[in-house]
């Protein structure tokens, strides 16, 4: 009967346990949706055009002198890793 009683609880447990963890993932799908939505405005956008494009820009001139000097006076070190 004890045995019974704490299987029946630990059973309980993991019930709420798989309840609270589906409705996490559901949060984080609609998070995560939200986000790649917000993502795909930004870049349609007139900023979000203009920074592509510079990044492009900057990308196909990473072997320049000045792009070099002015990447590590920034700090984008991140640029060389693309």
């Amino acid at each position: 009967m004890l045995i019974q009683r704490l299987l029946k609880k630990q059973q309980v447990t993991l019930a709420e346990l798989t309840e609270q963890s589906r409705l996490q993932n559901e949060q984080l799908q609609a998070n995560s949706q939200r986000l790649t939505h917000h993502i795909r405005t930004f870049m349609g956008s007139t900023p979000g055009l203009v920074m592509s494009f510079g990044l492009g820009c900057l990308f196909q001139q990473r072997h320049n002198s000045t792009v070099k000097l002015v990447r590590s006076l920034f700090g984008l070190r991140w640029i060389t890793k693309l």
